[in-house]
């Protein structure tokens, strides 16, 4: 149990034994190692049939024999029309679709056998078949057989010949009614024509109309667009400006009031040294109060700053395309495990819609970390997450572009899977990033054409066509 004695083992293989089938007369003798191998040819040696259908078992020289003659599935040709299936199959053959197989005629007429192929002709020309009368169609009710037929035909001739007279009458006044309603129509055929004529020319003017309200609507569907973003940007700075003036405005009152305040100690400020004192030592403590009420605005204003940026470079269309500048810089701080990750400005599927963003690691994500360059799709927590469908489903597409010539772009898509927590309505201020930690090798990213001017891009498509609006 512990290690294999190969000496041992190579002196039993070295044994002298008799063939296993040496009961059914194999007198062969051979090392234990050669007796796979003999048994793969001894003619002694018990095998199954070849032919899958038969169970039996029987010794290997006696196959030729069993195939031959006593296998029931051997394979056998039909004696009638020389088909070759399987012996059991040959008995239904005859009985059931053997062209050549004689059968009798089910008439019982003189003709006692003939093929079964001919059987159905036969019918036909049988003197004992049960037959109409060729003059059914014309009125004639006689059936019999075969044999009486000619009899009645030449017996009925002449009756046969009134029913096709009357036949024929009848059809005549039938041709001449269709050729009265006919030359009717034909009278009205020009003015349908006309007609006609006119309506194809009205409505080709009506396709050629509404192919260009098509375009017309089209072209103001893209300028409502345009104007939409923008009275949307210019409402959402006037709601900033606005909250701005009435600060400003307080702080003006407040400095006109320090002013005033300042222009009557200035004219009555020799009446009591102890009270200027107090008075001055107020007033410096509430200019340094407005001091650091401008400091605040001036923080609230660049924060305000900051705002615009991103909503000029915000999208509402589901598209967003991420420049990453300094590469070389930012993936030495991910390397230098300083900054491991970026997040792009949000962007949303509609000004109602989902809010997203993209998240970059340039030294790699788990599976990619220090190989590859990882990027993932984050769902947000927006302002309208009440109104849409949860958990998020819309395909999302994720490509880094190529900056040469041949714009190779390399991308890859996915659909979310609706159970995983990252596409779940957000709790918090992001979900759980989700995408691929192998997206772009580094050694491709960085000697193909995907950086220039140490700059990257990376577009995030997400589908929003089947989005129902909120």
């Amino acid at each position: 149990q512990i290690f294999r004695d190969v000496c041992c083992h190579r002196e039993i293989m070295a044994l002298k034994v008799f063939c296993r089938s040496e009961a059914h007369g194999c007198q062969e003798q051979m090392s234990l190692q050669q007796i796979p191998d003999h048994l793969n040819v001894c003619p002694f040696f018990e095998v199954p049939c070849p032919l899958g259908k038969c169970k039996e078992r029987m010794m290997r020289k006696e196959i030729p024999d069993h195939l031959s003659w006593k296998c029931k599935h051997r394979e056998a040709s039909c004696e009638y029309c020389m088909t070759k299936m399987p012996l059991t199959d040959v008995q239904k053959h005859k009985e059931t679709v053997c062209p050549a197989f004689p059968v009798s005629c089910p008439n019982h007429c003189s003709s006692s056998s003939l093929p079964r192929s001919e059987l159905s002709s036969h019918q036909h020309d049988c003197p004992k078949a049960q037959v109409s009368c060729q003059f059914q169609r014309h009125g004639c009710s006689f059936k019999g057989l075969n044999l009486d037929m000619r009899q009645h035909e030449s017996t009925f001739a002449a009756e046969h010949l009134r029913m096709m007279a009357n036949r024929n009458a009848a059809l005549e006044s039938k041709v001449d009614d269709v050729k009265g309603e006919l030359s009717e129509r034909y009278k009205v055929l020009p003015s349908l024509s006309s007609r006609l004529a006119e309506l194809e020319n009205q409505n080709d003017e009506l396709r050629e109309k509404n192919r260009q309200m098509e375009q017309k609507l089209a072209t103001m569907q893209k300028l409502m667009s345009s104007h939409s973003e923008k009275l949307l940007e210019v409402e959402l700075e006037l709601r900033s400006l606005r909250a701005l003036r009435d600060e400003v405005e307080n702080v003006r009152g407040t400095l006109d009031n320090v002013r005033t305040r300042l222009n009557a100690l200035e004219q009555g400020g020799r009446s009591s040294s102890g009270s200027t004192t107090h008075t001055l030592a107020s007033l410096e403590t509430q200019m340094n109060r407005h001091d650091d009420m401008l400091s605040v605005h001036d923080i609230r204003l660049a924060d305000m700053d900051l705002r615009f940026q991103v909503l000029e470079t915000a999208s509402y269309n589901g598209t967003l395309i991420w420049k990453i500048r300094d590469y070389k810089r930012r993936k030495q701080e991910a390397v230098a495990a300083k900054t491991l990750s970026l997040y792009s400005q949000p962007f949303y599927t509609g000004y109602f819609g989902y809010k997203m963003c993209a998240r970059v690691y340039l030294n790699g994500d788990g599976m990619g970390k220090g190989t590859h360059l990882s990027l993932f799709f984050v769902v947000m927590r927006g302002e309208y997450d009440a109104l849409l469908p949860w958990p998020f489903k819309q395909k999302v597409t994720l490509m880094l572009m190529d900056q040469g010539p041949s714009r190779k772009h390399l991308g890859d898509a996915f659909k979310p899977d609706p159970n995983s927590s990252s596409f779940r309505r957000p709790a918090a201020e992001m979900n759980i990033a989700s995408g691929c930690p192998l997206f772009v090798s580094q050694s491709v990213l960085e000697t193909g054409s995907y950086i220039k001017d140490d700059t990257i891009f990376i577009k995030v498509t997400v589908d929003i066509s089947d989005l129902p609006d909120p």
